[in-house]
């Protein structure tokens, strides 16, 4: 939350039965004066002392959750046409209005809703996701799918979801209200299901009715949040207004004063892909600009990270310090980096670490070398910290530093590097692109390669994008090997102790099996055959199997961490963040016509980070 920066007591009467009160025969009925509510403090801190925090407190800085309903295809017999009414009728109404062929010819004559809802190939799901606090217009979100509880619905697996609406919803609507509420996403895009079976650390326990599209959600409009003034002054507003923008912006404007009490306050452009780091700057932004005034303040709260009487003998406690006042340092921006210099060579660990960062994050392209320096270190608390804030900043040489660290190093660091390289768009990583087999406009992973020595290893996203990186110049395959799917939906052998392997595919629909395709007996050859879509080449030979992506890490788990793998490569899991919604429990199918609809209580807080990288 970042309610932290300023605590507020709210008092509430609640009167129970009668005992407070005193009634008399007639029905009259003793007037008891209202309990006045008390104000809010104002934060004692010295560090808030003329600063936005110590006047205002934020209004709707909590993550929205939202829900929507939509189509899945692409299922072959595993979908179910039941649905409750409302939700059907909702769902074929968008259809009509939304699939419709443009144009003339027997295509458009030939779609029909109906038909389309009614296959066995289709299911309606509920979607929801989660908008972070001030996100802007376009933010990419991910989405948990579920097939509707007490429908037939046998399995969304390998599955596309048709472009559907996500709204701000009231969880105890029922009926109509179910598909009520401003729109603020749109969402679509093929389906991540748990590749793993039974009870695990990796995945946990395996529902094929419930699933994840990775990016899949775009907001519509600007999340914008509210600041309230502790006490309505509207001069006081217009100065809040005017110090924020002079910071962060003045086009667009970042903040706007919209009465005496409250300013509206509206992500950078700068801030976009971390609109949390925005609002953590805010209460530390001081008024006072007079000349001179912000150099000696800014002074004032460096020299208190090197204060003996302040110091911790506990990191965790020395760095949740250090995190408030960097935000201090961070809120005067770039005029901070002259002072914060000196600091980057300090003999405290923990000040170089922090005074390094914020100089990186104002701009300041000498502090590359620096934090690299924590990022080559993997025994240093802060070596992952330093490869995220590197592979955040803008100097694109950034990523340059952290090319050694793919080969050698803890497993978590090399991923953490690696993923500091894709945002950084490193040539170190070649990357190519698989479109989905049901819409091609759609991404179904990417594979990334990593030319390097060391220990190889297969490292698979669940969040952001789909992709799978390959660790390691050559991942042989062991021979012989054999390798059957579950279900039937792939086959991976080799008979011969040398060769080629052959790898071929059940369609799902018409159940009939692919030609066989012959790779060479490496990692790199199978994931790219499994991924590649099912089209032929110049000789007429298969391309690819276009199987969907959480099909493609099924077979390569058990390749690489089954019992006799043939693969001598660890398979790497990314946490997610969807891991924090919790599946809707799924009713047994009730007798009559329309199935049982009742949608859970809200549990939990929805607006956790991803657990495995901090943002």
């Amino acid at each position: 939350m970042y309610l932290r920066w300023l605590p507020v007591t709210i008092g509430v009467t609640l009167c129970a039965g009668c005992g407070d009160m005193d009634f008399d025969w007639f029905g009259k009925r003793d007037k008891v004066p209202a309990e006045e509510r008390p104000k809010p403090e104002r934060r004692s801190d010295p560090l808030f002392v003329d600063s936005v925090g110590l006047y205002t407190l934020y209004s709707g800085a909590e993550p929205l959750r939202i829900r929507g309903f939509g189509l899945v295809v692409g299922l072959g017999q595993n979908g179910s046409n039941d649905c409750p009414t409302t939700v059907r009728e909702h769902l074929l109404e968008f259809m009509r209005k939304n699939y419709t062929p443009v144009g003339p010819g027997a295509h458009k004559r030939d779609f029909s809703a109906q038909r389309l809802f009614d296959s066995a190939d289709s299911a309606a799901v509920q979607v929801q996701g989660v908008i972070p606090a001030g996100a802007p217009r376009g933010t990419i979100i991910d989405l948990q799918v579920e097939s509707i509880p007490g429908t037939s619905t046998e399995s969304i697996e390998g599955g596309l979801l048709l472009p559907c609406e996500l709204r701000i919803y009231d969880v105890s609507a029922s009926g109509e209200g179910l598909i009520e509420g401003r729109t603020v996403a749109r969402a679509g895009g093929p389906i991540f299901t748990n590749p793993f079976t039974g009870s695990s650390e990796r995945g946990g326990q395996r529902d094929q009715r419930r699933g994840f599209v990775l990016g899949g959600g775009r907001t519509i409009e600007d999340r914008t949040v509210q600041l309230q003034l502790l006490e309505p002054s509207y001069p006081l507003a217009r100065r809040i207004e005017r110090r924020l923008n002079e910071r962060f912006g003045q086009s667009p404007k970042a903040a706007e004063a919209m009465s005496p009490g409250s300013l509206q306050l509206r992500t950078p452009p700068q801030f976009a892909q971390d609109p949390g780091a925005f609002l953590r700057l805010v209460p530390y932004v001081y008024l006072e600009d007079r000349a001179g005034a912000s150099e000696r303040r800014l002074q004032t709260l460096i020299e208190r990270a090197l204060d003996p009487a302040l110091r911790e003998s506990d990191l965790d406690a020395e760095s949740t310090r250090l995190e408030q006042l960097t935000g201090a340092w961070e809120a005067f921006g770039a005029s901070a980096i002259p002072e914060l210099q000196p600091y980057y060579t300090s003999d405290v660990e923990v000040v170089r670490y922090y005074a390094a960062r914020s100089g990186l994050r104002l701009g300041d392209a000498s502090a590359v070398l620096l934090l690299a320096q924590f990022a080559k270190d993997a025994s240093s608390a802060f070596a992952r910290p330093a490869i995220r804030e590197l592979g955040a900043c803008k100097f694109p040489y950034a990523g340059e530093q952290l090319v050694p660290l793919l080969e050698r190093g803890p497993t978590d660091l090399r991923v953490a590097a690696y993923q500091a390289m894709v945002k950084q768009r490193h040539p170190a990583v070649r990357s190519k692109v698989y479109p989905s087999v049901l819409d091609r406009q759609q991404v179904n992973l990417i594979v990334d390669e990593i030319d390097v020595g060391g220990s190889p290893f297969v490292f698979y996203s669940r969040r952001g994008v789909p992709r799978i990186a390959l660790f390691g110049r050559r991942m042989p395959m062991l021979l012989p090997v054999f390798y059957s799917h579950p279900e039937d939906v792939v086959t991976v052998r080799a008979m011969e102790a040398t060769g080629a392997v052959t790898l071929f595919a059940r369609g799902r629909t018409s159940g009939r099996l692919s030609d066989a395709i012959e790779i060479a007996p490496t990692a790199h050859a199978l994931v790219r055959a499994m991924a590649d879509l099912p089209l032929r080449d110049g000789r007429g030979r298969l391309r690819g199997l276009g199987l969907p992506y959480s099909q493609i890490v099924q077979v390569l788990a058990e390749l690489c961490n089954g019992e006799d793998p043939a693969i001598r490569a660890e398979l790497v899991q990314e946490e997610s963040i969807l891991d924090v919604l919790p599946p809707t429990e799924m009713p047994d199918r009730p007798v009559g016509d329309e199935p049982a609809f009742e949608w859970p209580r809200e549990t939990g807080d929805s607006a956790s980070a991803a657990t495995s990288s901090e943002k």
